[in-house]
């Protein structure tokens, strides 16, 4: 069976929560006394840091191959290349590349509020490029979520 590996997301969160968990052990450590519950907790703390370093570590060799990838495309990438998810579905036309994304066209900017600016996809999103067209590793679904305004924030 393949290992599968977290998300950068999911990673975060399982950071966020043991985190959260290492607080709560190192409070319970300071209320709590005696040698059986103090050993106890200094295990259980142990196994959380080492948790803690285990997904920091992984966290970082995602962004890394994310920023590897990204700057491999970002050259290959051209004005009027189609953009599309995973599943081959059309999600935008490339303007151009500026800041570590794509830059969509105007005439796909969607509706209603969405109308009529334009919307950035990160290049981390870039799985490869297909002669003239860009296929993002997310469905078009999720990779129309992912899209971020100008100022980086999401859609």
């Amino acid at each position: 069976m393949p290992d599968i590996q977290p998300s950068l997301a999911e990673i975060e969160k399982r950071i966020a929560a043991i985190r959260e968990n290492l607080t709560e052990l190192e409070e319970q450590a300071v209320a709590n006394s005696g040698a059986a519950v103090e050993e106890l907790n200094a295990r259980r703390i142990a196994d959380h840091e080492a948790q803690l370093e285990l997904l920091t570590r992984q966290r970082d060799e995602l962004l890394e191959r994310r920023l590897a990838a990204a700057k491999r495309h970002e050259t290959r990438i051209k004005p009027q290349m189609e953009v599309i998810g995973a599943d081959g579905v059309h999600i935008g036309t490339v303007d151009r590349v500026e800041g570590g994304r794509i830059r969509l066209s105007r005439a796909d900017s969607g509706e209603g509020r969405h109308k009529g600016h334009r919307h950035f996809i990160d290049l981390g999103l870039v799985a490869d490029i297909e002669g003239q067209k860009v296929r993002l590793s997310a469905n078009a679904a999720v990779a129309v979520k992912l899209e971020e305004e100008r100022s980086g924030k999401a859609t």
